[in-house]
């Protein structure tokens, strides 16, 4: 049961954003996001869209989903929900008529870690990487490491 301490945020149908979302609580998404988002329970609405790198507790899609996820609880595909991308999670459900095309990687409790551990271990990680052209990351080799 959640802490009633813990907040709700929600992004509104028509509502766009870009950037990282770090939320406490609860995240309900009926809009477009596209960045990186980082909290304790996320649930996308049908109808919306998330282009995202996700860190969460727990997440449940409902609507569309690209990127990558780490779950360090559960993440479930309800019947209206489409996911493309990779996951690493505790525990993945995927109902019927829920959508999966990618990677799952299952995640042992001894590997679990918190949304706030992977945003430190994360800050460093892409010190040494620039976008081509064509989308992809290479290494600069103007930078060492």
């Amino acid at each position: 049961m959640a802490d009633k301490q813990e907040g709700l945020s929600i992004i509104d149908k028509g509502f766009e954003m870009e950037g990282t979302l770090n939320v406490k609580g609860k995240l309900i998404i009926c809009g477009t996001v596209r960045g990186t988002l980082i909290g304790d329970q996320v649930v996308t609405a049908p109808g919306s869209r998330v282009f995202a790198q996700a860190n969460v507790r727990e997440m449940i899609i409902r609507g569309y989903f690209e990127g990558d996820i780490t779950a360090c609880e559960s993440l479930q595909i309800l019947n209206t929900g489409h996911f493309l991308g990779k996951i690493i999670c505790k525990n993945l459900t995927v109902e019927a008529g829920g959508r999966l095309n990618g990677g799952v990687t299952p995640l042992n409790s001894k590997d679990a870690h918190s949304p706030a551990d992977t945003i430190i271990a994360a800050k460093g990680m892409n010190s040494g990487l620039q976008q081509t052209e064509d989308n992809t990351e290479e290494t600069d080799p103007s930078k060492p490491g």
